[in-house]
């Protein structure tokens, strides 16, 4: 205790330790409310995680057991004496097919309760929970299965039933490539939470849209709101919500958060699940007690530590806090108190060239050194030009300033001067013979509380210029970018994981019009709100390939356009890039997809190229492979790449096509027709047929036709189209 306060009078003393008292007393009031107030608080939040966890563990369990379902529902489909007997709609065949099949899927998953195969008509011909043939035209008006009659193909999704709801897939089921009828799988949603009483304690129902359903039916519903009835229920959901009136209570919560959407994303109901926080209340109040009463025991001890020199601790324990302990300048945690608050401020952000090398070079306790000595040298320049200074992380100096208005000018000659400054150090360390030099990058933003990051963005883009510095702008800006680009990863794995990779096929005709073949194009289809809409390669192709989801893409495309035109007389021709031609798994799929086509003649490989070969003969080794397998070699885009003449004697394939560009302006312009005749006379030369894409209108198409060019593709002769599911 100082001398100062040792000469106080007693009754000084009294009084302070009298208001000390009061503060402590009502301290501790206030810290009751704010503990009962925030344990209150932590019983939401645990229910919040526990609620998350549930909604995980229930997306979990529906998206596994649907993909194991319908891997046994495409291999009971795949036997041809199912699709033989749904087409002849014999019901003992069927049945004799379908009940080892149904075994398999109880074992999967106990709680289907819906195993219906149907005619094309509608019509009902099994169900192999009930093993009864029904005759009658059943659900013939629901979505699904109109969906599903309609673009043959799966959908799943869930629906509502009889006051019930189920998570329904369906399945097309062909019969030698014609549609037959199709098979509908159903589990009951409480099936799907078969593991959460084994984690929570919790009780579970369903609520659905009372739109959907007929309310007037003599059946056991509770009215939720105005919009919703609870129709399936686990003991009413703890006698409704614990009497709806108590329901804001710790004691029983219940989430609501799970959507039930059926195969057009529209959402029919809620999966509602009751959650006892009895015993999490309880503890948790328990808990409070105790940290109440140790807080105040240690607020009692902190108001004697105050007379003994608080202030003189806390001033310490900050500077712990907020110092940097190698160079003694501000730290990140002062930083980030500086730009949270609501003054305007510039932020100069810098960083040393290439430290890492100065690390690996002299070592860590020289780089360290150096440090210092730069923080020094920031350190001066900031007093001179009263600037607070910090250190962020390794090498990484912030300058800090109380801005009204930002004077671009002005900080652009301050910051030259900064680099002047730093980058004429002479950094002498012991042990090292030579003085060290040090340029730095920095990055300049002004004005809220992002300007750290925006800082960031600055200097990267410094460095990817090979600047200096740069000013933050939103030219600079890549967050939005970002943002777009994960919107389209999310995308393009949806679109896998629903089989919405789909190739449009454009035809290519002969002079005659007649059609020889068809390209694939590769599309996405997304369902967005019920609506359907296409993407183009443009707006995903690229984000694929640098995201690793380019080979999903093109598998999915070979499989998809070879299986369509395995039994039709048209070729299909296929466009691959030569890196394709390099990666084992998409050729392990095109070859092996080779083998099992009847008439390898009918696939036409199209090599497709902008701005080079890195390894033309390994391309040309593996095109040599493909031709002994018998199929057909084109180049694609002739004439505005790699694809030169040289390389056209060694490939020999057997057609070229000629870029898009020179077709679309031969009309007016002259060196694309002397260019386009050149390859028309070059490629006849070697029995080479020419294809001339982007045919827009007759008068092209009859002027390509005088030049003697074979084959056509373009808007002329028909757009890219969506034959599969048309």
């Amino acid at each position: 205790m100082d001398k100062k306060y040792m000469d106080l009078p007693s009754k000084t003393k009294r009084d302070t330790l009298v208001l000390t008292s009061i503060i402590l007393v009502l301290s501790w009031g206030v810290l009751y409310l704010f503990l009962e107030y925030q344990f209150k608080n932590a019983i939401q939040e645990q229910f919040q995680r526990i609620s998350s966890s549930t909604e995980r563990l229930f997306d979990i369990n529906l998206r596994n057991s649907a993909r194991s379902l319908e891997y046994v529902l495409d291999h009971l489909v795949a036997e041809n004496s199912l699709q033989k007997a749904v087409a002849e709609q014999n019901y003992e065949q069927i049945k004799s097919v379908v009940m080892h099949y149904y075994s398999d899927i109880k074992s999967i998953q106990s709680g289907v309760d819906i195993l219906t195969f149907r005619s094309k008509e509608g019509l009902t011909l099994f169900r192999a929970h009930q093993m009864e043939y029904f005759g009658d035209y059943l659900n013939k008006k629901r979505t699904l299965i109109l969906d599903t009659d309609k673009y043959q193909r799966s959908f799943s999704g869930f629906e509502v039933g009889n006051l019930e709801m189920t998570y329904r897939i369906t399945k097309p089921i062909f019969y030698n490539s014609v549609y037959v009828g199709n098979v509908e799988l159903g589990i009951s949603p409480s099936a799907l939470l078969k593991d959460l009483n084994t984690v929570f304690k919790t009780d579970a129902g369903v609520v659905i849209d009372k739109s959907l359903i007929d309310i007037m039916l003599n059946k056991n519903v509770i009215p939720i709101n105005d919009n919703y009835l609870l129709i399936e229920d686990n003991k009413n959901l703890k006698k409704y919500f614990s009497l709806q009136e108590h329901s804001s209570s710790d004691s029983y919560k219940v989430d609501m958060n799970i959507p039930l959407k059926n195969h057009l994303s529209e959402t029919l109901g809620y999966l509602v699940v009751g959650f006892d926080m009895s015993l999490v209340a309880k503890k948790d109040t328990e808990f409070m007690y105790r940290l109440f009463f140790i807080i105040m025991a240690m607020m009692s001890v902190l108001g004697i530590i105050h007379h003994l020199g608080f202030e003189k601790m806390f001033k310490y324990f900050s500077k712990q806090v907020y110092t940097d302990h190698l160079t003694g300048l501000l730290n990140r945690h002062a930083l980030n108190d500086a730009i949270n608050s609501k003054e305007s401020r510039v932020l100069i952000l810098s960083n040393i060239k290439e430290f890492s090398l100065i690390n690996e070079l002299y070592g860590v306790d020289v780089g360290n050194e150096i440090l210092i000595q730069v923080a020094d040298a920031f350190s001066d320049f900031a007093q001179k030009n009263a600037l607070d200074t910090y250190r962020i992380s390794s090498d990484e100096y912030v300058l800090l300033k109380r801005e009204d208005i930002f004077d671009e000018e002005r900080y652009f000659v301050l910051i030259e001067e900064l680099h002047k400054t730093i980058n004429s150090l002479k950094i002498f360390v012991h042990g090292i013979d030579e003085n060290i030099g040090i340029e730095i990058y920095s990055g300049i933003a002004f004005d809220h509380s992002h300007s750290l990051e925006d800082a960031q963005m600055a200097i990267k883009k410094a460095k990817k210029q090979s600047l200096t510095y740069v000013m933050y702008s939103q030219n600079v800006d890549t967050k939005e970018q970002s943002q777009i680009v994960m919107k389209v990863k999310r995308t393009i794995r949806h679109a896998l994981e629903h089989k919405n990779v789909v190739p449009f096929f454009q035809s290519i005709s002969d002079r005659d019009g007649k059609i020889l073949k068809y390209e694939a194009l590769v599309r996405i289809i997304e369902f967005d709100e019920g609506e359907k809409r296409v993407l183009y390669p443009s707006e995903f192709l690229d984000i694929s390939i640098n995201s690793g989801l380019y080979i999903k893409i093109a598998q999915e495309m070979l499989e998809k356009s070879l299986a369509f035109f395995i039994n039709r007389d048209e070729k299909i021709s296929l466009n691959f890039l030569p890196n394709d031609f390099f990666n084992p798994s998409i050729m392990n799929a095109l070859m092996g997809a080779i083998e099992k086509f009847d008439s390898p003649q009918k696939i036409v490989v199209e090599i497709t190229e902008q701005e080079g070969i890195e390894n033309f003969d390994r391309l040309a080794k593996v095109v040599k492979k493909l031709r002994a397998m018998g199929v057909l070699i084109a180049i694609d885009d002739f004439g505005s790449g790699y694809a030169n003449y040289a390389h056209i004697l060694e490939l020999k394939p057997d057609y070229i096509k000629i870029d898009g560009s020179l077709i679309q302006n031969i009309l007016s312009d002259n060196d694309s027709k002397i260019l386009v005749q050149s390859i028309v006379r070059f490629a006849h030369e070697l029995n080479i047929t020419t294809v001339a894409e982007y045919v827009e209108n007759e008068e092209i198409f009859e002027l390509l036709k005088e030049y003697g060019v074979d084959e056509f593709q373009g808007y002329y002769f028909g757009r890219p189209t969506d034959l599969i599911n048309s």
